[in-house]
């Protein structure tokens, strides 16, 4: 902890001028992409939401750097350890949900059930035979084996992505 302290006494590290600052204008943007994300409101928010949210992990660190006397002191009463401990507890449970398939949103698991089957299984859903779709998917230039592959292995053996693919499927067919 002594070589923090030294180096804040640097007059080199003078960032309160600007690290304040930037957690407001870095949090601002965080918290309204934030929200408008939790309201299903994803491209281009997220790309965004990503970044400036690194700025502003980058800010709070600067920010603790130039305030870490305080920062001690603060995280010795038992109130704050208790309210920081809560929110790590709660955020860590948010997450651990969100990676079983329990936390996944019913769109997300229809997709990835349709990628993970084969174009036999899907040509019903499009309303037309497994061989119109493998037609339409060679059109695009698309090599498909077999009617049997699924979605995914189409798109792996043809350096794509899965969900490109699945625009394609789904996307208006021409007439």
């Amino acid at each position: 902890m002594q070589d923090i302290e030294s180096l804040l006494k640097m007059k080199n590290l003078n960032t309160r001028k600007w690290s304040t600052p930037l957690i407001i204008g870095s949090g601002l943007v965080v918290a309204i992409s934030g929200v408008l994300m939790f309201f299903g409101l994803h491209n281009p928010i997220q790309l965004a939401h990503e970044w400036v949210g690194m700025a502003f992990a980058l800010a709070i660190g600067l920010h603790v750097l130039n305030h870490w006397g305080g920062f001690k002191k603060y995280f010795s009463q038992p109130v704050a350890l208790g309210l920081v401990g809560s929110v790590a507890l709660i955020s860590s449970a948010f997450m651990v949900f969100s990676l079983t398939d329990a936390g996944a949103s019913p769109m997300m698991s229809i997709v990835m059930s349709i990628e993970s089957s084969s174009v036999d299984e899907v040509a019903p859903l499009l309303n037309e035979t497994p061989r119109s779709v493998v037609a339409r998917m060679e059109t695009a230039g698309l090599k498909v084996e077999d009617s049997t592959d699924t979605i995914i292995e189409i798109a792996n053996a043809n350096d794509r992505d899965p969900r490109a693919l699945m625009k394609l499927l789904f996307s208006q067919k021409s007439s």
